[in-house]
């Protein structure tokens, strides 16, 4: 591929899942631009039998690219999620690859996140230190804040809304299981007792307020790994502390 008129060209792949629902949505296209001037150019995108190709072409090279490509599947999404309203029927997308215009070798995007890659083992935390708090009748707050890191994994744009709710989940066993009266007083015990800054909790909390509340908000990839690594910290602090029997150490 070359450059088209001094630009830059990206090129996107992906898929719709579950696959076999065999989704196709014709050519669609958008002039975009973020506020912050980093991508501005023109997307055009196309599903057929749930495969997606999605073409950006920029005024500039975008530096950083894991931005970019979730930029890319936020478009995408809207599409997916309108169709999926019509039909009535649950989608979700994946952005797999990515080529540009200026000879570099294709990227394969992972689903790691690699600011927390090695956070729970740094932490002590193993699969079978989580599996054991599953023994316990008292799980469901961490399952409920597993099942939202995996959708703040899946969704970046809302990965500020889901790490806060995620532990949110974890608050509420100090509202349940440990007599805290009121909302204060149930954050203010899993601060104490988990030991959490409340400067931590606040900051991925600013990234989730919008989305609570119908709106929206622009996360960069370095905001997102900082909301990451802030709320692996917590949890880790919370499986170990439930492994202590719920005891502080």
């Amino acid at each position: 591929m070359t450059e088209v008129s001094n630009k830059v060209q990206y090129t996107f792949f992906g898929k719709v899942h579950p696959e076999r629902c065999m989704v196709s949505i014709p050519g669609l296209s958008a002039a975009v631009k973020t506020s912050d001037g980093e991508i501005n150019g023109k997307l055009t995108y196309y599903i057929s039998l749930s495969q997606i190709t999605a073409i950006l072409v920029c005024d500039k090279q975008v530096q950083n690219v894991l931005t970019l490509k979730n930029f890319v599947e936020d478009w995408v999404r809207i599409a997916v999620d309108a169709l999926g309203y019509i039909l009535a029927c649950g989608y979700d997308i994946e952005i797999t690859e990515m080529i540009d215009s200026l000879g570099n070798s294709p990227i394969v995007f992972g689903v790691v996140i690699p600011a927390v890659q090695d956070s729970a083992k740094n932490a002590g935390v193993t699969f079978d230190s989580i599996m054991k708090v599953f023994k316990d009748i008292q799980s469901g707050y961490l399952q409920l804040c597993l099942a939202d890191l995996r959708e703040a994994i899946r969704v970046p744009r809302n990965t500020g809304f889901f790490c806060y709710r995620a532990i949110e989940s974890l608050r509420q066993f100090f509202v349940h299981e440990k007599g805290a009266k009121n909302d204060k007083a149930s954050w203010e015990m899993l601060r104490s007792e988990l030991d959490i800054d409340k400067s931590n909790i606040d900051m991925i909390k600013r990234l989730a307020d919008p989305v609570r509340h119908g709106g929206s908000v622009a996360i960069s990839d370095s905001e997102r790994s900082e909301v990451f690594k802030l709320t692996w910290g917590i949890v880790n602090k919370f499986i170990i502390y439930a492994n202590a029997e719920y005891k502080k150490s």
